[in-house]
């Protein structure tokens, strides 16, 4: 089932229990907040920049071994 939330006078919602634990959000976290295909989209705001970019752009590997490819890239240093 969808959690269902109401806006208030000041634009504000209330994220449902069972979602800030499934996220694990906590009071004083700070959330990301954007637009994507016409969503909303909320997302724990990272402590640290690593944490964020982890698994980002691990779909460029999926079809490349990347040691394989490493070495085809210093080889053409090489040249």
């Amino acid at each position: 089932m969808k959690n269902v939330v109401k806006v208030g006078k000041r634009y504000q919602v209330v994220i449902p229990k069972k979602v800030r634990e499934q996220l694990g959000v906590n009071v004083e976290d700070e959330l990301i907040v954007g637009v994507r295909n016409a969503r909303i989209i909320m997302q724990r705001r990272p402590r640290r920049y690593s944490e964020y970019m982890q698994g980002l752009g691990k779909e460029v590997w999926r079809e490349i071994e990347a040691t394989e490819y490493v070495r085809k890239e210093r080889e053409a240093w090489e040249k």
